[in-house]
C-alpha cells in the first residue's frame, strides 16, 4: 500500500458512522485521501487501485460488489443541514458517486465528485484539519476504535482531549440506551486494545460527578503529543523530501483511573501479521 495520508476538514469527524462496517470506512477514507486538492473535479478509481488503498483482500468479486453497493448507500446518507432564521437547506457531500462494473465483475470503477458546498472539506486545509496515515487506519478493526482514532488525530499535537459523556455518545453515534458500562465494554476496551500502537502512552481517565452514585460525566484521553511543522503538500513524497523528523513529548497529566489495556483477542497468526504491518509503517517513517 502506498504511504497515503488522509487529510480533511474537522467537520467530517462529526459524520455519524455507527452502522458502517470497518471495510466501508476504509474505502470511504481511501477515497477522501485521493480527493484532496482536486477541487470539484471528477476522480475515478479502478477496483484494484481502490482495494490496495483500503487494504482490502480481494478474494471474491461478488462480495466486493456488495461492499461497494452498501458503501454507496451509506454515502448517500452523508449530508449537512444548514439552518438560518429564515431558511433550511440540505446539502449532500458528493454530487456524483457512480459505480460501473463488467458483467463478470472482473472490472469495476468508481467515479466521484464533491459538491461545491462541501468542497472545503477536502480543500483549503490550512487550519482545522485532521490528518493521519491511511494504512494505520485500515489496520484498526473495531469501528468505534476507528472513530476514536480519527477524533484523537484531530488533537494529535495537543496530546489531550476531554469529551463530556453526551458529546462522546453523540460523536460515536451510540444507541440511545448506552450507559457507561456499555461504553466501557464496546468502546473503551477495543480502543485500549487497538490504539496504544498508534498513540504511545494512551490513557483514559473517567471524570465522575460528586452527585449521588458518582455518575461518569466525561472521559479524558491523554497520549504522547506529536510535534509537527506547518503542513507542506507532498511532505510524504520521498522524491521531494528525503527526511522528515518527528519529536514527541509526553504530557505530565493525571495517571489515575485509566482503563488498562486488555489482552488482544487476535490469533497468533493475525497478531504476527499485524505486527509485521506495523513494522513496515515504522520502517517507512524512518526512511522518510
Amino acid at each position: 500500500m502506498a504511504n497515503e495520508v488522509v487529510k480533511y476538514h474537522n467537520d467530517l469527524n462529526t459524520v455519524p458512522m455507527r452502522n458502517w462496517t470497518s471495510e466501508e470506512m476504509n474505502f470511504f477514507f481511501a477515497i477522501i485521501a485521493k480527493l484532496r486538492d482536486v477541487s470539484t473535479r471528477e476522480v475515478q478509481f479502478d477496483k484494484h487501485g481502490l482495494t490496495e488503498l483500503s487494504n482490502y483482500s480481494l478474494t471474491h468479486n461478488k462480495r466486493f460488489e456488495e461492499t461497494m453497493e452498501n458503501l454507496v448507500k451509506k454515502i448517500s446518507q452523508i449530508h449537512y443541514i444548514e439552518r438560518t432564521s429564515n431558511s433550511l437547506e440540505l446539502m449532500n457531500l458528493f454530487s456524483r458517486f457512480r459505480i460501473d462494473w463488467s458483467d463478470d465483475l472482473s472490472d469495476m470503477t468508481a467515479t466521484v465528485k464533491v459538491t461545491e458546498e462541501f468542497e472545503y472539506v477536502v480543500n483549503r486545509l490550512n487550519v482545522e484539519f485532521t490528518s493521519y496515515e491511511l494504512e494505520e487506519f485500515t489496520l484498526i478493526r473495531s469501528t468505534y476504535a476507528k472513530t476514536v482514532y480519527r477524533l484523537l488525530k484531530q488533537w494529535r499535537t495537543v496530546g489531550k482531549r476531554e469529551f463530556s459523556l453526551d458529546d462522546f455518545k453523540q460523536l460515536l453515534d451510540t444507541p440511545d440506551y448506552y450507559v457507561p458500562s456499555h461504553i466501557d465494554k464496546n468502546i473503551l476496551e477495543p480502543v485500549m486494545r487497538e490504539l496504544p500502537k498508534f498513540f504511545p502512552g494512551l490513557k483514559i481517565k473517567k471524570v465522575k460527578s460528586n452527585t449521588r452514585g458518582n455518575p461518569v460525566k466525561s472521559y479524558i484521553f491523554t497520549w504522547k503529543s506529536e510535534k509537527t511543522e506547518k503542513w507542506i503538500d507532498g511532505k510524504y513524497d520521498k522524491k521531494k523530501n528525503k527526511t522528515v523528523t518527528r519529536k514527541e513529548v509526553l504530557p505530565d497529566w493525571a495517571k489515575e483511573d485509566y482503563i488498562q489495556p486488555k489482552e488482544t483477542m487476535l490469533s497468533k497468526e493475525e497478531q504476527d501479521e499485524l505486527n509485521e504491518r506495523l513494522a513496515r509503517i515504522h520502517a517507512k517513517k524512518e526512511e522518510s
